[in-house]
């Protein structure tokens, strides 16, 4: 009886791990992101590149879903999946957000359409990740706010500034904006905007001198290229400028100059950490956008300015 019984158990774990690895290979060709957890702590049983590449780990086989994401249970996904495996009911989102800690144990806001599905195997998890779809469309808004403010003559540093809060409230990382404005005299960065910064900070860099080893933004400016300082307190463009830096709790700094059509240097536009970090794929996706947009109110408000200027009487 007990070898029946065991021979029984056998061809039941055969079939189960048959059936583990052909979705395995189905999940390996699928678009969204796809994961099996299954047993009654929910163990990964399998995920697809997709599911690993969205919460930047790669060792979940064999993982209760808590342990792999114990930020996660915070945030109640563990309670809906335990709700969904005692319930039998498949559970819908739609532009779910969701935080994640990387492997580097740096955070990341996510925006994710998500379904939960009970299957015999466990709970079957699919998606798709619509975090830049959805910051998309809250840069469209944000950007036709900041054309409207331009057009209706705003102050420039007032328009400015809510082009950096466009960057700084779409960003998970804590970015803190600046805009510098080119001096008339080409050799001097002036204050532009820069809401979230110290603003004794911002008045001690206002007015300083760009040149090859000028900080980030010095050094953006005289090249007319963009510079990546990952780590303020040991980068010797920051040499002069480190201990005013570190002062204020700045660790990191890119920054990217804002150029016109013919390439002539406006001013910079810079993204500051409060710890050392290198810029992401997703950082750098708003900076076309910014930069552009900066470009075009800039170059409107001195065109207005000198227009004034021709037409005041002497």
């Amino acid at each position: 009886m007990g070898l029946l019984y065991d021979a029984g158990m056998l061809e039941q774990h055969a079939q189960y791990a048959g059936e583990v690895e052909r979705l395995g290979s189905m999940f390996a060709h699928a678009p969204g992101f796809m994961a099996l957890v299954g047993g009654k702590d929910l163990r990964f049983l399998v995920a697809n590149e997709a599911f690993k590449k969205l919460v930047g780990r790669s060792d979940l086989a064999g993982k209760a879903f808590n342990e792999a994401f114990p930020e996660l249970d915070d945030q109640g996904i563990d309670d809906i999946l335990l709700g969904v495996a005692r319930s039998g009911e498949a559970f819908v989102a739609r532009a779910m957000p969701m935080t994640v800690v990387r492997s580097d144990l740096t955070p990341e806001e996510l925006v994710l359409d998500l379904v939960f599905q009970p299957v015999p195997e466990g709970i079957f998890i699919q998606g798709h990740d619509v975090t830049d779809q959805k910051r998309g469309e809250m840069l469209r808004v944000a950007h036709s706010k900041v054309l409207g403010l331009a057009i209706n003559d705003s102050p420039l540093e007032q328009t400015l500034g809510e082009l950096i809060r466009i960057v700084e409230s779409g960003s998970s990382t804590g970015v803190l904006g600046s805009i510098l404005l080119l001096d008339a005299d080409g050799r001097h960065l002036r204050y532009g905007a820069a809401p979230s910064l110290p603003r004794a900070y911002s008045e001690a860099i206002d007015g300083f001198e760009i040149g090859p080893c000028a900080g980030s933004c010095g050094t953006a400016a005289y090249n007319g290229s963009a510079v990546y300082v990952s780590d303020i307190a040991n980068d010797p463009l920051w040499a002069d400028y480190r201990d005013l830096a570190l002062a204020h709790g700045l660790r990191a700094c890119w920054s990217i100059p804002i150029l016109t059509h013919g390439g002539d240097v406006l001013g910079t536009f810079a993204m500051y950490h409060r710890e050392p970090r290198e810029p992401t794929y997703r950082d750098l996706l708003l900076v076309d956008l910014i930069i552009q947009t900066a470009a075009l109110v800039i170059d409107r408000d001195r065109a207005k300015t000198a227009l004034r200027r021709a037409l005041s009487p002497a």
